[in-house]
């Protein structure tokens, strides 16, 4: 067995730490010999993992983002910026949905937006409003307006010299949203 020919320890250790080499097992079951160092890939010990050996867990885009602060601080920016836009009717005038935000009517489509994208991105945050497709029907959202929206959620994210990977990851979630808002 295992246990017997490559002493547990070892196997535990190599297999945790995923450096195994597919022929040591064979090699070392096979022979009877004792373990050798080079069954483990260099710097690779044979005695058992430690908790400080562990492999840390990948972190979530959440955190590779910045957290709640960041994604606060791109939110304000972006939704500024889409509001600007010419290319995008924000306020959804000439619609049944026309917008004429009141006093703190920004402030809660911000916090609905960083709610939103923190718990999408692996954050603690819980998105409680309402489903994309029923806040957004009606509102007659073009593929051309969903793309400028894309477009300056992109731009934002590269002033604030967010990585190339997060800004993909991140304009990918984005982009599965589409289905549910545009009505063209």
């Amino acid at each position: 067995t295992q246990e017997m020919c490559c002493g547990t320890d070892m196997w535990q250790a190599c297999r945790h730490a995923h450096l195994w080499q597919a022929g040591c097992e064979a090699d070392l079951c096979q022979t009877g010999a004792k373990p050798k160092p080079t069954c483990c890939k260099p710097k690779a010990t044979c005695a058992s993992p430690k908790a400080t050996d562990a492999v840390p867990a990948p972190k979530s885009l959440y955190e590779r983002l910045g957290g709640e602060a960041a994604i606060k601080a791109v939110v304000a920016k972006f939704v500024a910026r889409a509001a600007s836009n010419e290319k995008v009717n924000f306020f959804r005038k000439g619609t049944d949905k026309e917008w004429k935000p009141g006093e703190g009517d920004v402030a809660k489509l911000q916090e609905h937006l960083v709610n939103l994208v923190g718990s999408l991105t692996g954050g603690p945050q819980k998105y409680t409003g309402r489903e994309m497709k029923t806040i957004h029907k009606g509102m007659k959202i073009t593929k051309a307006e969903f793309g400028a929206i894309a477009a300056d959620l992109s731009a934002t994210l590269k002033e604030f010299k967010v990585p190339q990977k997060e800004h993909d990851e991140l304009i990918g979630i984005v982009a599965t949203t589409a289905k549910d808002i545009v009505e063209e």
